[in-house]
Parts: structure tokens; C-alpha cells; sequence
């Protein structure tokens, strides 16, 4: 009966963890989703998505296909994991970030962080 009782705990606890157990995976794919809604396109489309920084404060950064009204528009964007600010995507898809401001953050975030276009 302990047996039982043991296994029923330990499927409980696996069952706990949803998660597809690599956190780089499941940073990305949640910064995706992050993007799909900021842009208001279900159907964005993602490339030369890296993942800068550790678990716990680095960001995903990438290039996002979206479309704006009639327009298809290609934008970097930057999600951070901690999720203190952003997510933020060039300005010209729905973002009022400044052009100065974005680049400052490309550069510290993403490239100086390993980014590799």
C-alpha cells in the first residue's frame, strides 16, 4: 500500500512540473506569445530568435514578421524574462518606443549579452 501511495505522489508531482523541462525552450516560446499579442497577429511569424542572459533576467531577442493593417512588417523585438520591462519591437508595428531608445536596448540587451545575427 505504501508503494501505491508513493507512486500516486511522485505522478502528482510530474504532473506538477508542465513545463517541457528546458528552460531556454519555454523562454522562447512564452516571448513568442508575449509578441503575438502585442502586435495583434496570431498568424506573426518569428526568425533569428536567441535567447541572451540566464534564467532568471535575460531576454529573448529576435525578428518578428507581423502584419500592420495591409503591410507585412519585419521588426526586432526584445522580451525579458523577469518581465520588469517590455516586451519592445522596433517602432513601426504598434510600439511607441523611440527609434534612440530601442537601439540603446538592442545593443545592451541582445548584442552585448552574445546576440549573433
Amino acid at each position: 500500500m505504501r508503494q501505491i501511495a508513493e507512486l500516486l505522489l511522485l505522478s502528482a508531482l510530474l504532473s506538477a512540473c508542465s513545463g517541457s523541462g528546458d528552460w531556454r525552450a519555454d523562454a522562447i516560446s512564452a516571448a513568442e506569445g508575449k509578441m503575438h499579442k502585442l502586435v495583434s497577429d496570431p498568424s506573426a511569424t518569428f526568425s533569428h530568435v536567441q535567447l541572451t542572459g540566464d534564467s532568471s533576467s535575460g531576454q529573448t531577442c529576435g525578428v518578428i514578421t507581423a502584419k500592420v493593417g495591409t503591410f507585412t512588417k519585419e521588426a526586432r523585438f526584445i522580451v525579458y524574462i523577469d518581465n520588469t520591462a517590455g516586451p519592445f519591437v522596433e517602432p513601426g508595428i504598434g510600439q511607441s518606443m523611440s527609434r534612440a531608445d530601442f537601439d540603446w536596448a538592442w545593443k545592451n540587451d541582445c548584442l552585448n549579452e552574445g546576440y549573433k545575427s
